[in-house]
């Protein structure tokens, strides 16, 4: 059980919900409630104390996304295959809404701020953009993604905007009251990975993982090549601020904590947070200078070295891969509820 008198506590399992690989899980702000998803449609739901509440048993579709409502005590969102439910806590047996609006296995759901809006990504490549209100689909974003559409997020403060990216190493910028691509960036372009750093050059730069700050200053991108791409999202066109070197395999999930502190989560098995107000602290002209390379290093390789330096607060080591994460914080304290290959969910303590 969760105990979050004591700080001590390392490695917190979850136990008894999921009977295989948990895949997905939300967490309300102040850890009330966490709900899992996991392979064979499992959906189990958590109490702060780390009592098993409720549970949803398998279905033939795996349970590839979970989201909390922000705005209605007891209504949840999960992906089953091709298909987005609607459940009320209440009574978990049957859900109260069925949207099946994607044509293949769905990847992550998302809704914006107001709650009006639900966005699917799925394999094919597409984002549906469903009206909650309306409980019809509002718009259909393709045309863009060339492999799976892995991750999807909401601009903050712009409610017709959204983000996504894929297996084809995109991000995509949006407006789907239109819908319109604003912007498109190719991330194999943007990386910078020198030759001496041959482990990152094996992998892609698949984008596996979104998240934005809560005030909307930062955009996060987690890639497969092991990197996070920071975007500066404070005005209208977002921009390339820094690649973190975070990982030492690909980074699957991005979680911001607060509008400067992020978690980052991957397959080395390690969760790392970070400070981005510390970005540009001990920066010198010197760093943006062009420099003699000898081909082993580059003037923009330095400044992020750097800046993965300054940022990096602490490094935790986990005992599995990091399938999905989402953090919450009580009685003062932080932490983050992770799930990974096996069937167990684990609450770690994060000092920030």
């Amino acid at each position: 059980m969760l105990k979050c008198d004591y700080m001590e506590e390392l490695n917190v399992k979850l136990q008894g919900g999921h009977t295989n690989s948990a895949l997905c899980v939300d967490a309300k702000s102040d850890g009330s409630r966490i709900i899992s998803g996991g392979e064979d449609g499992e959906i189990c739901l958590w109490t702060r104390d780390g009592t098993l509440s409720h549970k949803l048993h398998g279905e033939n579709e795996d349970c590839t996304g979970v989201y909390i409502s922000r705005t209605k005590e007891s209504i949840f969102y999960a992906s089953l295959g091709n298909t987005v439910k609607v459940f009320d806590s209440r009574n978990i047996q049957s859900p109260v809404e069925s949207y099946q609006f994607n044509e293949e296995e769905i990847d992550q759901i998302v809704l914006d701020e107001k709650e009006g809006f639900l966005a699917a990504c799925d394999d094919s490549g597409d984002v549906k953009i469903i009206s909650l209100q309306e409980k019809r689909l509002y718009k259909t974003l393709r045309r863009k993604h060339t492999n799976i559409c892995a991750t999807v997020c909401f601009r903050v403060r712009k409610p017709w905007e959204i983000f996504s990216g894929g297996m084809d190493c995109n991000l995509i910028h949006w407006d789907f009251s239109r819908p319109k691509c604003l912007n498109q960036f190719n991330m194999q372009e943007l990386q910078d990975a020198p030759s001496d750093l041959g482990a990152y050059m094996v992998n892609p730069p698949f984008v596996h993982n979104l998240s934005m700050s809560p005030d909307g200053k930062y955009l996060a991108c987690a890639l497969e090549n092991g990197f996070v791409s920071v975007f500066d999202a404070s005005k209208k066109n977002i921009a390339e601020m820094c690649t973190l070197h975070a990982h030492t395999q690909g980074v699957s999930q991005v979680d911001f904590v607060s509008s400067t502190k992020l978690l980052t989560g991957g397959n080395d098995c390690t969760v790392a947070s970070w400070d981005l107000s510390k970005m540009n602290s001990g920066e010198d002209a010197s760093t943006h200078a062009p420099s003699e390379t000898n081909g082993h290093s580059s003037p923009i390789h330095s400044r992020n070295s750097q800046i993965t330096e300054n940022c990096k607060l602490s490094e935790i080591q986990h005992s599995s891969k990091i399938n999905w994460m989402k953090n919450f914080s009580h009685s003062g304290n932080h932490f983050v509820v992770l799930a990974d290959q096996s069937p167990d969910l684990t609450v770690l303590p994060i000092q920030i």
